[in-house]
């Protein structure tokens, strides 16, 4: 891209700020923000994609024209792109990912800081709860690290829970993208800063915010579309009901993208948004070795189940399922008494196979997914 038609984008940019709803979908019907803004107007102002756009970005989109070429200097996104280690990434540019170009409502550009190049590679979405169980946990990062390794760039939110086991796991094996609700330089939450670090060495955080935006609620929608958006597919792992997840579900298959969702038991609330996704047509994913049937590159990479307990203590770890049980309930549902059972359970958990978590004894997430399991 030529500095004349970056410094067109530089001017778009510091009229419109935070909201673009409808701008790129007028870029990639005119091409360039000059043909956008000297176009004929009512031309424009028929365009189905401005019809659509909310009062405040058809309001920008007159002010724009009307000051064409200059930049507005009142605008804090004037500023957007100082820092030195950010890369701005029009529309019309080249590093630009197609498979956003493509998406019915694309953002006008993207902030990026570390290594772009892992946005034109082809990327999967892993995505879920925050609130997430030591399944959901555990098969996000499996997934993830699945996936990475045979060459996918790993795409999610940053968010606690599953989003930040999928970045986890992905940095394991091969590179991941976080996509903000904030500008790049405000990744949220803060417990998740030194993440955000880990990711931007070999992966990157994205926005299409600028720099100093802080995450607000109504930017996670929006955050959301570009998750999907970047992804030939999206993979919710944990998902509650409602939840963000399923808005990130909503808007890959708006987008044409691919839906799959883990299966869960019908009393884990946490897990009600993904057995609605597959009420209504998405694509199960029950054990790891299902990766390979609908992703290239995967087979092979599958882990031998490690072996588990015999007797008693196995029964125990076959029952404590998604959630995990407390100690009365496997006393109702093994028939032990209780001195026996805590014997057992203490030696499990010293082997590494449990974990006890708010009163209730969960299998441990470190321990490997058998073979035909939901993780």
């Amino acid at each position: 891209m030529d500095d004349m038609t970056r410094e067109h984008y530089l001017a778009l940019l510091s009229w419109f700020g935070p909201q673009t709803q409808g701008l790129g979908a007028l870029l990639r019907e005119y091409g360039t923000p000059q043909a956008l803004l000297t176009a004929n107007w009512q031309d424009i102002h028929a365009a189905e994609q401005l019809a659509a756009a909310p009062p405040a970005t058809q309001r920008a989109l007159g002010l724009a024209r009307k000051h064409w070429p200059r930049r507005n200097s009142k605008a804090p996104s004037v500023n957007a792109v100082k820092a030195p280690s950010d890369i701005f990434i029009p529309f019309g540019d080249l590093h630009y990912p197609p498979s956003l170009r493509a998406a019915p409502d694309p953002p006008p550009w993207l902030f990026c800081r570390g290594d772009p190049a892992c946005l034109l590679r082809p990327t999967v979405a892993v995505v879920g709860s925050r609130r997430a169980s030591h399944a959901g946990l555990r098969g996000a990062e499996l997934i993830a690290e699945r996936l990475a390794a045979a060459g996918y760039t790993v795409c999610s939110g940053l968010a606690l829970g599953i989003d930040g086991a999928a970045h986890r796991g992905a940095l394991k094996a091969g590179c991941t993208s976080a996509v903000l609700a904030s500008g790049i330089d405000r990744a949220s939450p803060v417990r998740h800063r030194p993440l955000a670090e880990q990711i931007t060495q070999t992966g990157c955080l994205v926005s299409e915010l600028p720099a100093g935006t802080p995450p607000a609620k109504h930017q996670f929608p929006r955050r959301n579309r570009i998750i999907s958006g970047l992804a030939q597919a999206t993979i919710i792992v944990e998902a509650a009901l409602p939840s963000g997840s399923l808005h990130t579900a909503a808007a890959a298959l708006e987008q044409g993208r691919d839906v799959y969702a883990l299966p869960w038991s019908i009393f884990h609330a946490q897990g009600a948004g993904c057995l609605r996704l597959l009420r209504d047509g998405a694509t199960p994913i029950t054990a790891l070795a299902d990766l390979a049937s609908w992703f290239p590159g995967v087979a092979g990479q599958r882990n031998a189940p490690e072996q588990m307990p015999s007797g008693s203590a196995g029964e125990i770890l076959q029952l404590l399922g998604d959630d995990g049980l407390s100690l009365q309930a496997l006393v109702q549902s093994t028939g032990m008494l209780i001195p026996q059972l805590l014997a057992l359970l203490s030696e499990l958990e010293v082997q590494g196979w449990l974990t006890l978590s708010d009163g209730r004894y969960c299998r441990d997430n470190r321990k490997p997914c058998q073979s035909r399991t939901s993780c």
